[in-house]
């Protein structure tokens, strides 16, 4: 039954049994399969088929998706608890950062954390703003840090501290280094290169504010960055209020039980960054 809630999960967030089978390392038959005898058991229909790839949850597939969650939540938890009394192995914790906050933020909230590290196994994931928050939706990660104000069903956001974003580098240069296109930084470039009428000749696309920075103090290319990731010989031009964002912590509207003390010590950390 477990198995079955789990590839329904997956099903209904990707809207598409290919995309979830592959996303569950299983077969698309085995995802129909599954499918078939969890709406045998339920007696109902859990999704209308709308030609081959298409396909909606009934009102029964909402409901369903709501109790799942708390389901395996439970059995998460319990299963969680168990280990704990016999003293096996520590608690997953896993956090998914943004290149930016990964930057600034992660250092010194990993300071925190790390005297828990004989409790808590923590795995750390860096991403692009928009990654982290697929991650998050798709169960993959405890706890998020982006710089885009996400919102989606089933998580919750905490504001806290600030960025500010300038134009960095060789202004002359017709070299632009660009983050993807998900990222958070890449949103408030293409913005800046429109206000500017600028459109690059040459254009290098890089998913590490760390090595774009690199590049920038070796003298190659400009960009939109934070300005804090930047090395001191670096020139900068600052772009004012409109360049100036929030950050942001997304979790689960459930948090784990076993990760309500580290959800509250991550929340603390942030609330008093600066």
């Amino acid at each position: 039954m477990l198995k079955q809630l789990q590839t329904f999960i997956a099903v209904y967030e990707t809207r598409n049994f290919s995309q979830a089978a592959e996303q569950l390392f299983i077969s698309q038959p085995t995802v129909s399969t599954q499918i078939k005898q969890l709406e045998a058991d339920l007696e109902t229909s859990l999704f209308t088929r709308n030609g081959r790839q298409t396909i909606q949850p009934t009102v029964s597939g909402n409901l369903l998706y709501q109790q799942a969650q708390k389901l395996l939540e439970t059995w998460i938890a319990t299963k969680v608890a168990i280990q704990t009394t016999s003293e096996t192995a520590p608690i997953p914790c896993r956090i998914g950062a943004s290149h930016t906050t990964s930057s600034l933020i992660l250092p010194g909230l990993l300071t925190q954390l790390a005297p828990l590290s004989q409790q808590f196994k923590f795995e750390i994931t860096l991403a692009n703003s928009a990654d982290i928050l697929t991650q998050m939706t798709q169960h993959h990660l405890d706890f998020g840090l982006v710089e885009k104000p996400l919102v989606t069903d089933h998580l919750d956001r905490l504001a806290f501290g600030q960025d500010e974003l300038v134009h960095a580098g060789q202004l002359t240069s017709p070299l632009w280094l660009l983050r993807e296109p998900n990222s958070g930084v890449r949103h408030y470039t293409n913005a800046y290169l429109k206000a500017q009428n600028i459109q690059p000749t040459q254009t290098m696309i890089i998913h590490s504010n760390q090595l774009i920075a690199d590049l920038l103090a070796q003298g190659i290319g400009q960009t939109i960055i934070s300005k804090h990731v930047l090395a001191l010989n670096v020139p900068t031009v600052n772009l004012g209020p409109n360049y100036q964002r929030q950050f942001f912590m997304l979790t689960p509207t459930t948090v784990k039980p076993a990760l309500v003390g580290i959800q509250a010590k991550i929340s603390s950390y942030l609330q008093n960054w600066a």
